[in-house]
């Protein structure tokens, strides 16, 4: 107990320092990055079991922190999956033919014939400042690991991001990935993969009033940031390097560009309906 009391301590010390000072005292002290992990692979979810999987992985870790009621379905999708132009990626642990998912993430393009962007509910005036520019955005969301492949590692979350990152700029084409986090997480965004801050609100409906902070990282300008913030340090704690580097045996990208998983999403509400829905609504 007094370990984790002075870990505790030791977190809000560094994390009230300077801006320069507290991300280079983080910077020094990374472990080593590995691109390539064995008998981990990153990948789109491409079926209606992948889909459950990683529906599944969030509901569970989200009720374990509070962020949700448990739902019947024990499934956490919303709306926004119903988008024919969202995607879905898994991190799977691969054992013995077994795939066994670690890590989820989902990605919902902005869309006008849709319903926008989940963070719309809290930061619409701080989205559309950037839709007026002519911005075309990216929400990251319904994002999960496993606690069981946390064990403080960095790599499964960076593989995670690095998926996304590559994903929303080179298939997508988007200027800006914007996220919500909760403000306990806010510092791994921006002294490590630097985010910027749009706002913040005490209430967050979409995660059962828990607070919020919104988030954007422009991708136009992420490898020169990347570059300038990461560059000169060694290999193996690089993120420059990590993200912009060699490609990965542990990532593996669709073959098209072309996204449309309507007919996916349209099968797991058939099964969430089974499993616990009324009226056509979900009730998490």
């Amino acid at each position: 107990m007094i370990k984790r009391y002075l870990e505790r301590q030791k977190k809000k010390f560094v994390r009230s320092l300077p801006d320069k000072i507290r991300c280079k005292l983080i910077w020094r002290y990374f472990p080593p990055f590995k691109a390539e992990i064995d008998n981990i692979v990153f990948r789109c979810a491409e079926s209606v079991d992948d889909y459950i999987k990683a529906f599944r992985l969030v509901h569970d870790v989200y009720v374990q922190e509070g962020y949700i009621d448990p739902a019947p379905s024990a499934l956490r999708i919303t709306p926004y999956h119903n988008n024919p132009s969202s995607r879905v990626f898994l991190g799977m642990y691969q054992e013995c033919g077994c795939e066994i998912p670690i890590y989820t993430i989902s990605m919902f393009p902005d869309s006008d014939d849709h319903l926008g962007l989940p963070m719309d509910m809290a930061f619409k005036r701080e989205l559309d400042v950037l839709r007026d520019k002519g911005r075309s955005l990216v929400e990251i969301g319904a994002l999960a690991s496993a606690p069981a492949f946390r064990n403080g590692d960095m790599n499964i979350p960076m593989l995670g991001n690095r998926i996304i990152q590559r994903y929303a700029f080179e298939y997508l084409h988007c200027d800006d990935i914007v996220i919500t986090v909760h403000p306990k997480h806010r510092w791994v965004y921006r002294d490590i993969l630097l985010f910027e801050e749009l706002g913040y609100v005490d209430q967050y409906d979409y995660v059962r009033s828990n607070p919020a902070v919104a988030m954007r990282l422009d991708l136009r300008t992420a490898e020169e940031k990347y570059q300038r913030a990461y560059g000169a340090m060694p290999r193996e704690k690089n993120l420059y390097t990590f993200f912009f580097g060699q490609d990965s045996s542990s990532i593996c990208f669709p073959k098209s560009s072309r996204i449309n998983n309507k007919n996916l999403v349209n099968s797991i509400y058939q099964y969430a309906f089974s499993c616990g829905l009324i009226g056509g609504r979900f009730k998490n």
